[in-house]
């Protein structure tokens, strides 16, 4: 009885999910441009391509504020429901269903082809609503070792999700463990594309180490205030 439980708190995870606030963001600001298929600015001048839509695809093709609102949004859609399920029924782990449902909807959205983000968004978003102290510690401390140790943009980008798993582990809460883990083989699954990509560029030397939190900052779209945000032309092919 738990399991079908479970699975339908996934469903509704995965319908709310599947809402692509990259898409409809992108229509009310940016009409008729494709945000598909985004050219992201990586250190040293190498170009990565990016083929899905999120708030990374909305902040390079339109502008940072907009890419942080489109965030904001995604955010939201995986921090409200797991927070009310959390509160409704705080024995039961049906919010990390909820939440582990979202990020499958945010990736392969039903309303769109199957074509979303990569899933980092509202792992955060259901993170947030479990542990909120969490999402900040696990965030800098995956920043700073990437930066600090590593020197890979790619590190400084990924760190922080899977160092949740260890957080909730030290925490002792199984469930949510079992979320972080569920998240992290989501994220990667869908980022093999742009990770071959990126490893390519590192191996030609046309993409540089990042050597200091301000190269990180300069190459996250959405970080980035003085970026130039030029729309693209209207897709007219249909």
């Amino acid at each position: 009885m738990k399991a079908l439980k479970l699975l339908g708190f996934g469903l509704i995870g995965y319908l709310l999910g599947s809402v692509s606030f990259g898409r409809i963001v992108g229509r009310v600001v940016a009409p008729g441009t494709n945000m598909e298929d985004t050219t992201l600015a990586m250190p040293g001048g190498a170009e990565l391509d990016y083929r899905g839509v999120s708030a990374t695809s909305v902040a390079v093709k339109t502008s940072p504020a907009w890419g942080i609102v489109t965030g904001v949004l995604d955010t939201g859609k995986a921090y409200v429901p797991t927070l009310l399920t959390m509160r409704r029924w705080p024995d039961e782990p049906f919010h990390t269903a909820v939440a582990v449902g979202a990020i499958v909807g945010h990736n392969y959205p039903l309303y769109h082809g199957f074509n979303g983000g990569r899933g980092q968004t509202p792992f955060y978003g259901g993170m947030l609503a479990m542990d909120p102290i969490g999402v900040p510690v696990t965030n800098v401390a995956g920043v700073a070792i990437g930066v600090g140790v590593f020197r890979e943009m790619l590190a400084s980008y990924t760190l922080g999700m899977w160092l949740a798993i260890p957080w909730f582990m030290w925490r002792r809460r199984t469930p949510e463990t079992l979320f972080a883990v569920a998240g992290n083989l989501l994220f990667s699954i869908r980022v093999v594309p742009e990770i071959k990509d990126y490893l390519a560029l590192r191996r030609s030397g046309e993409m540089d180490a990042v050597g200091t939190w301000r190269d990180f900052f300069s190459s996250y779209p959405a970080l980035d205030p003085h970026r130039d945000q030029v729309p693209e032309a209207p897709d007219t092919t249909g």
